[in-house]
């Protein structure tokens, strides 16, 4: 039976998702000169997976110069041999990897004499000025995809990630404005804010925007064909949901926590296995389809220095959307993201020519794509990959089980409606232009609900309340129509 089911995965990971565009002979030609590779891969995540009682997806690829080189997909009904619709196909969202395709973008139109990575923020977009408390001239368009500009704003991070708003590009430039932090000392500082404000720059210059640019410049000439930034060109129950799970209960909460307005500079592209592979082959070839080989070195080099480490990657320097970093005696290119459930990496060796593509969407399995990537590279690269994993697993282990342990409120906590909790149903507005607040009555229960994003309301043993949305958790308390989380103010609409 056992040799069955390994037949069968073997069946698996050589047909997943080869319909589009896909070199079966790319493929073919890796098997040959790996031909031990996917029995080991397999069997090692499936190891993992079963014995961790994970759920979800866990997808995989491996990316050379001629594009897709091998891929694997696993999850319980690929486990228990049902039909599955996780393929190469299967939309996936990439979170901060978005950064990556931003600073390509805008290479790619200083390239074309459309803007200069060198020229000020103060040049290219004027309304945006801090109170005339920050000198813009001396923020150049690379500071901004480097992170050292060394501006932030909670509010525009917020509402850009989470929560939305309706106010444009207008909006956020105000509250960037209004609501900022700074750090003069021109030091890498990694945040959303940066790339988006960079999105601004190529919207101001070109009037059109980020999503249009990036269709046109990145996406069509890649024919990257099932990628997008706009949620709405997906039928929602098409992508790879976030998980929320518990070894006790099972998946909690399920969904997308993201809509059209919340998809970003930093972190907003939907897109496959496939079409991915086609993006990451771009990288390793510096493929002149996009860019020329003078224009690449900003994007493969660092532009300025980090010393940080995540997980097993020791980085020390990032380029325009980039982290530069070592592993295993090995320069490796690294942008990886994260939303709720899901973790996403992408990554390529240059001088090895190979790059790896994983992503999974368990909450309490973040480090899974970052280990079995590893475990991939070492296997290609012929070193002891099964001793290194029993060293590297202990990551997952430890942050596997902090996860699994997180107590999430069930529904016997739920606040019941009732005439005594009517009172806190209704519209409240922030003092300070965050988005709006209702609070609204759902058959027996109540739902908050903030910007884009809700969730049921429960009570808590401190008088107050609390809602999962999802992809983050608020607290807040209600007291003569004034409504508190954390330190923002809201009133209640008079009706």
């Amino acid at each position: 039976m056992r040799l069955l089911f390994l037949l069968t995965l073997l069946l698996i990971t050589y047909s997943c998702g080869t319909s589009k565009g896909v070199s079966s002979e790319n493929m073919g030609k890796f098997k040959d000169q790996h031909p031990e590779f996917a029995a080991q891969f397999q069997n090692k995540v499936k190891d993992i997976y079963t014995e961790k009682e994970m759920y979800g997806d866990f997808i995989f690829a491996v990316v050379d110069e001629q594009g897709l080189a091998y891929s694997f997909a696993l999850n319980r009904e690929i486990l228990d041999g049902e039909a599955s619709s996780l393929d190469n196909d299967a939309p996936l969202y990439i979170a901060s990897s978005t950064k990556s395709f931003t600073g390509t973008l805008l290479k790619i139109l200083e390239q074309k004499n459309v803007l200069d990575l060198n020229k000020s923020l103060q040049e290219y977009l004027p309304q945006l000025n801090y109170s005339d408390s920050i000198d813009t001239g001396n923020i150049s368009i690379k500071n901004l995809l480097n992170h050292t500009h060394g501006t932030f704003s909670t509010s525009m991070t917020w509402k850009t990630a989470f929560l939305g708003y309706n106010g444009g590009n207008e909006e956020l430039i105000e509250d960037l404005n209004t609501d900022f932090l700074f750090d003069p000392s021109g030091n890498y500082r990694y945040s959303n804010v940066g790339p988006i404000i960079a999105g601004m720059v190529a919207e101001n210059v070109t009037g059109k925007t980020w999503n249009a640019l990036m269709e046109e410049h990145i996406f069509t000439p890649l024919q990257m064909e099932n990628t997008s930034a706009n949620i709405t060109d997906y039928a929602i129950e098409d992508i790879r949901p976030s998980l929320t799970v518990t070894k006790e209960r099972g998946i909690i909460e399920k969904g997308i926590y993201k809509s059209d307005i919340t998809m970003h500079a930093s972190g907003g592209i939907i897109s496959t296995i496939n079409d991915l592979s086609k993006w990451l082959a771009a990288n390793i070839n510096q493929d002149n389809v996009l860019l020329n080989n003078g224009s690449w070195s900003d994007l493969q080099t660092a532009t300025t220095a980090q010393d940080k480490k995540y997980y097993t990657y020791q980085r020390n320097g990032y380029s325009l959307g980039w982290d530069i970093a070592e592993y295993q005696n090995n320069k490796i290119l690294t942008r990886f993201g994260g939303l709720a459930g899901i973790s996403f990496h992408i990554s390529f060796m240059p001088e090895k020519k190979v790059g790896i593509i994983a992503f999974s969407n368990d909450n309490r399995a973040y480090l899974l794509p970052h280990l079995m990537a590893n475990y991939g590279y070492n296997l290609i690269n012929k070193q002891s990959a099964d001793s290194i994993l029993n060293i590297e697993k202990a990551g997952l282990d430890k942050s596997f089980k902090r996860e699994d342990d997180i107590q999430y409120p069930n529904d016997s906590e739920l606040l019941i409606a009732n005439n005594d909790n009517e009172s806190i149903v209704g519209t409240y507005k922030s003092t300070t232009n965050w988005p709006t607040i209702e609070i609204y009555r759902e058959d027996d229960h109540y739902i908050f609900n903030w910007g884009v994003l809700k969730g049921k309301i429960f009570g808590n043993d401190k008088g107050g309340y609390s809602s999962h949305l999802g992809v983050l958790s608020r607290n807040f308390k209600i007291s003569n129509d004034t409504l508190k989380t954390g330190s923002l103010v809201y009133e209640k609409v008079k009706s």
